[in-house]
């Protein structure tokens, strides 16, 4: 089998995929989430993932600002 760019992004993205599945396995369990006056209940991989798009957003405003 050759190594192409096509199978690279493949092997790449089945892996990813696959680390993704067992985070959101892993990390399934409630959480309660505390936000100024609001709570609220989640699953910690949603927590972990919202955070990580705030972060990103985040990021990409400060970029633009430069």
């Amino acid at each position: 089998m050759k190594l192409t760019k096509r199978n690279t992004r493949l092997i790449l993205g089945s892996v990813l995929l696959t680390l993704l599945i067992v985070l959101v396995f892993q990390n399934s369990r409630e959480v309660t989430l505390s936000f100024v006056a609001v709570q609220v209940q989640l699953p910690l991989f949603l927590v972990i993932a919202i955070s990580a798009v705030a972060g990103f957003g985040v990021g990409r405003l400060l970029r633009m600002r430069r």
